[in-house]
C-alpha cells in the first residue's frame, strides 16, 4: 500500500506540473492562534468528543502541501472519515467549508476503513487526551480515542480556514476528478491532466 506521505507528494508533484509552487506554510494551529470564539468552540467539541483534561494541550501537526501564494492543501486518506469527524463537521461555523457536505457522506459512507486496530484505533497519547478506549472496533462508552484526536484536530485545522487565518483547501482520496478517484489517479492507476486536479483543488478553498 502507498503510504499517506507518498501520496501527497504524488499530489504535490502533480500540482507542480499544473503551475503551483512549493512554498513553507505556516505552523499547524493552536487554541492561542485562533479567534478567541473558534476556541471555545474548540474545547467545547473536545469535551463532546469526550475530552477528560480542563486545559488539554492541542497540537495538530503541520499542514500536509503549502504553495506560494499561501495556499495550503490536506490530503484526508481513509483514516479520517467516521461518526467523530461527521461530529465536526456539524459546527455552524463548517457550513462555509466547501469540503463539507461531501466530507459528512464519506465519514458515513467510509467509516469501516478508519483503521480499527492498533495505534489507528487508540494510543497513549490519544488516551491521555480522552480516557479509555474501547476494544478494537466496538463503539461503546470509550470508543477510539485515536480516531477522536485525528477528527480533534482536523477540526481545527477547518476552524483556522472558516475564521480566514489560512487559505485552506481539502481533498480527499474518495473524491472523483472526471470519474476517477483521486486515490487511484495517485496510485498512478490512472491518468487524467494535472490541471484538472488543480481544478478540484482550486474548488476546495474555504473561502471565510
Amino acid at each position: 500500500m502507498v503510504a499517506t506521505g507518498a501520496r501527497a507528494r504524488e499530489l504535490q508533484s502533480i500540482l507542480i506540473r499544473a503551475g503551483f509552487a512549493r512554498a513553507v506554510g505556516p505552523s499547524a494551529p493552536r487554541l492561542e492562534t485562533l479567534p478567541s470564539e473558534a476556541a471555545a468552540d474548540i474545547l467545547n467539541l473536545y469535551r463532546a468528543l469526550g475530552g477528560v483534561l480542563a486545559w488539554p494541550a492541542l497540537a495538530p501537526g503541520s499542514w500536509d502541501l503549502s504553495f506560494s501564494d499561501g495556499l495550503l492543501v490536506e490530503l484526508d486518506e481513509s483514516f479520517h472519515f467516521n461518526r467523530y469527524r461527521e461530529l465536526t463537521l456539524q459546527r455552524p461555523w463548517a457550513a462555509s467549508l466547501p469540503w463539507q457536505n461531501d466530507y459528512l457522506e464519506y465519514s458515513r459512507r467510509w467509516e469501516r476503513h478508519s483503521g480499527t486496530g492498533g495505534r489507528r484505533w487508540s494510543n497513549d497519547s490519544a488516551k491521555r487526551m480522552f480516557g479509555r478506549a474501547d476494544a478494537d472496533g466496538v463503539f461503546g462508552e470509550f470508543g477510539a480515542p485515536r480516531w477522536k484526536q485525528r477528527a480533534l484536530y482536523d477540526a481545527m485545522k477547518d476552524a483556522a480556514a472558516a475564521t480566514g487565518i489560512v487559505r485552506l483547501a481539502r481533498v480527499s482520496i474518495y473524491d472523483e476528478v472526471g470519474g476517477i478517484r483521486l486515490d487511484d489517479i495517485l496510485y498512478r492507476k490512472a491518468d487524467v491532466p494535472a490541471e484538472t486536479v488543480a481544478a478540484l483543488v482550486s474548488e476546495r478553498v474555504a473561502q471565510p
